[in-house]
């Protein structure tokens, strides 16, 4: 059973395509991904996803590169097929010496093959932990973020980046989205 309509850009009205358009110029994509697509045939909706996603992962002051390494991670981690398909192409299109197979070194908390800055480091360990298990975090899994420099905002702003990413996973996973042809699988497709 397909789960989701795709609305492309020239089907789309002209209150979606207003967004579509914002998408573009917001992330420099040169197309509008099928999570976004999806999204299509309800104007509201559509507008609510997007703005959440602007204000976690578009605008901050968390490095971009982090941000997409942390919704990777947390995709991994709650099975999305699709998002960590996305974040991986994200993640390799902002630093050209990452190679696929590098990206599980972002999984492993003590894998250090990357030489990531510390504070990157921190954050995927923390974000790994929230996917795992929320309500297991810690005092000091807190207190690792403030030894790596994050001050309360950017403990904030990390938050809301694992709190999109779940978000998503669990919506892109319940709709079966296809991948967008560039992007290339993390994980298995799930079974139907």
């Amino acid at each position: 059973m397909k789960r989701y309509t795709l609305v492309d850009y020239e089907s789309a009205n002209a209150d979606v395509r207003a967004i579509y358009d914002d998408f573009l110029r917001q992330t420099g994509s040169t197309a509008v991904p099928y999570w976004v697509q999806s999204l299509g045939c309800n104007v509201p909706l559509l507008h609510a996803y997007w703005e959440r996603t602007k204000g976690s992962l578009v605008h901050g002051v968390m490095p971009s590169i982090l941000k997409e390494m942390v919704i990777f991670v947390v995709s991994v981690e709650n099975g999305s097929r699709y998002c960590s398909a996305c974040h991986a192409h994200a993640v390799l299109g902002m630093d050209p010496t990452l190679k696929f197979e590098d990206l599980n070194a972002l999984l492993d908390t003590e894998d250090q093959r990357l030489k990531l800055p510390p504070s990157h480091r921190a954050a995927l360990n923390f974000a790994i932990r929230m996917a795992r298990d929320a309500n297991a975090v810690s005092d000091a899994d807190f207190e690792s973020l403030r030894d790596a420099d994050f001050d309360d905002d950017e403990i904030r702003e990390l938050l809301s980046v694992i709190d999109l990413a779940t978000m998503f996973n669990k919506y892109t996973s319940a709709m079966r989205l296809p991948l967008d042809p560039e992007y290339k699988p993390v994980l298995a497709p799930v079974a139907a």
